[in-house]
């Protein structure tokens, strides 16, 4: 089921290349006051950051997924200062979300179904 995630993200890349500025579009829509906590963040190098950590998670999650749920962990406790713990796994969503949009036709039930598993693992690394 793994490949089939890892199937979604080659493609994509190979049709958009990096999914950083539809998956933060999406997250400022979804939550407006997010965008202000990246005022400092003006070389965009943290958001950059959180996208390339999210897309690591998500690979390590390929190979193991109790390394990728204690990474989940560290990261939503790295989250905890700035109130946005709470909608944390948010970000993958979006990420998936974005994933499946640029793929349209291409992104399957199936790739949908295993999205969804990581999702609900991923959920299940709480803080």
């Amino acid at each position: 089921m793994t490949s089939l995630i890892e199937e979604t993200l080659s493609q994509y890349a190979e049709l958009h290349g990096d999914p950083y500025g539809a998956v933060y579009a999406k997250l400022y829509a979804l939550e407006e006051t997010y965008e202000g906590l990246f005022l400092l963040d003006t070389d965009e190098g943290l958001r950059r950051n959180m996208m390339r950590t999210t897309l690591e998670i998500i690979s390590t999650y390929l190979d193991d997924p109790l390394a990728a749920a204690n990474r989940v962990i560290g990261a939503q406790m790295s989250h905890v200062t700035y109130g946005v713990q709470d909608g944390f796994h948010a970000f993958f969503e979006i990420t998936r979300d974005v994933i499946a949009e640029g793929l349209a036709e291409d992104f399957t039930p199936a790739h949908a179904k295993a999205w969804d598993a990581m999702l609900a693992d991923f959920a299940l690394a709480q803080v």
